[in-house]
């Protein structure tokens, strides 16, 4: 090989190895540019997504409060709904444990609290107990309650009442309320 001829050669490698250098260094440029729009891209469809998902869960929340409310007038028509509600006052005679109820007999609930339940009741709060189905005629409910008493001793009292099922719904409210003058708690049922 002569020598003009390996000059020209080496000219040539070096030519295209300065072109190849070059057209990757343009192609790394236009890649990262690539990539930054499509994060951008991508980061405005999370952020949409993002969004429609948020509809969707508010959507959901109202649809399973109006499935809630049909379930309860399919189950329980008003004509033979009865339910037992429980609220307490004061609470310095007693401390509600545990709750077991009978109708007619037959236990149909039983409950046990915490401590936030109880702190909840204390504040005014009123429990649905259970809530059931009643033929029209004459009933009879008795509710067990367990606890502590006066001195953090062990507490168990029963309470009940015979009543009639008419048309219409029927609420019944079991109360526990502090007799000062006894110095001992008081368990009622009442009828609304």
């Amino acid at each position: 090989m002569s020598r003009s001829v390996f000059k020209q050669w080496a000219a040539l490698c070096v030519a295209l190895i300065s072109f190849n250098l070059y057209a990757s260094d343009q192609s790394i440029d236009f890649a990262a540019k690539a990539k930054q729009e499509s994060a951008k891209k991508a980061l405005e469809t999370v952020s949409q997504l993002s969004k429609e998902i948020q509809a969707l869960k508010t959507n959901v929340v109202a649809l399973n409060k109006d499935l809630r409310l049909m379930e309860e007038e399919l189950l329980f028509p008003s004509s033979t709904q009865a339910s037992v509600f429980v609220s307490t006052e004061a609470g310095e005679f007693f401390t509600l444990e545990s709750i077991k109820l009978k109708l007619d007999g037959k236990v149909i609930a039983s409950h046990l609290y915490s401590v936030k339940q109880r702190q909840a009741l204390a504040r005014g709060g009123i429990q649905r107990l259970h809530m059931t189905n009643l033929n029209n005629g004459l009933h009879k409910l008795s509710a067990f309650f367990t606890g502590l008493g006066p001195n953090g001793r062990p507490y168990k009292r029963a309470a009940e009442i015979e009543f009639t099922k008419g048309k219409g719904s029927q609420y019944i409210e079991l109360a526990i309320m502090d007799d000062f003058a006894k110095q001992e708690p008081v368990f009622t049922i009442k009828q609304w």
